[in-house]
């Protein structure tokens, strides 16, 4: 790996980050994160993959309960929900698997909570609840929910708060955490720059603040050494890291399967054709 990558760089500082950053590129910046994450990050397939299943399981257990407790929504929680379009996304793949889903995202930088309150306005569509906290501010509450995710949040961390954040994700998860990140990479990083050069993310600091990130993420092996136990990193191309954790596994008590990636269920919403975020 070249100097340029060798190390993880965090102190290095993203534009977005900063309260002096051009408000103008900061919203386009926003404005071309579902981009990013549909393409780069791949949110649509890891929705299929890891996400959706966790709803099922946590349907079918949902319709095995008696009384006012049956057909509670599904509680989904977003961790460093940014500009809004995940958690969006996620609300809608879900409402059109049949899911009773309810999302909200959490984000401590308010222009982030105001472009993505403000993006539900002009576009009606499936309710989010955008919140100014941290993960740790809602383990302190109490708070539940029975599915977590977060994207693009662990490069921002120093190595030595990773286990503490991830703990704050299994606290508040009663199901399956879900958490995605850039891999450090030389061909990504030379990929990442000329995909980024194209005219959709001019005028943002998609290109700039994308390249910082790769240089503060860490390498499969550096982030291996840095989550908790029950835990697990995994590849998810192209150069990407997705750190898993199945709550419902904790104590040697799996919940008899539930949880397999891609398994059916009985009683979990019949999928009919093409489901949302395939593709």
């Amino acid at each position: 790996m070249p100097p340029l990558l060798a190390e993880r760089r965090t102190d290095l500082v993203e534009w977005m980050d900063r309260e002096d950053c051009d408000p103008e590129r900061l919203r386009n910046t926003y404005r071309a994160f579902p981009q990013i994450n549909r393409w780069v990050a791949r949110w649509p397939a890891l929705y299929r993959r890891r996400i959706r299943p966790a709803l099922r399981a946590v349907a079918g257990e949902e319709r095995g309960l008696e009384g006012c407790e049956r057909g509670r929504p599904i509680r989904l929680l977003d961790v460093g929900s940014g500009g809004g379009d995940l958690a969006r996304d996620l609300q809608r793949w879900g409402r059109r698997d049949g899911f009773r889903l309810e999302v909200t995202g959490i984000d401590p930088d308010p222009r982030a909570l105001a472009y993505a309150r403000s993006a539900i306005d002009a576009e009606p569509g499936p309710v989010v609840t955008f919140r100014q906290a941290r993960a740790s501010d809602l383990v302190a509450a109490g708070e539940r929910f029975h599915v977590v995710v977060s994207n693009h949040v662990l490069h921002h961390l120093p190595a030595e708060e990773v286990p503490g954040f991830l703990a704050d994700l299994e606290a508040l998860a009663s199901h399956r955490v879900v958490v995605s990140d850039i891999e450090r990479s030389t061909v990504g990083y030379a990929l990442f720059s000329a995909l980024a050069a194209l005219p959709p993310f001019r005028d943002s600091y998609i290109r700039a603040d994308g390249l910082l990130s790769i240089r503060r993420s860490f390498t499969r092996r550096e982030l291996e050494a840095q989550v908790p136990p029950g835990w697990r990193v995994e590849a998810s191309p192209p150069f990407r890291l997705v750190v898993l954790r199945d709550v419902g596994a904790r104590d040697g008590a799996p919940r008899d399967g539930a949880l397999r990636d891609g398994a059916r269920r009985d009683g979990a919403p019949r999928e009919r054709g093409r489901q949302a975020g395939d593709g």
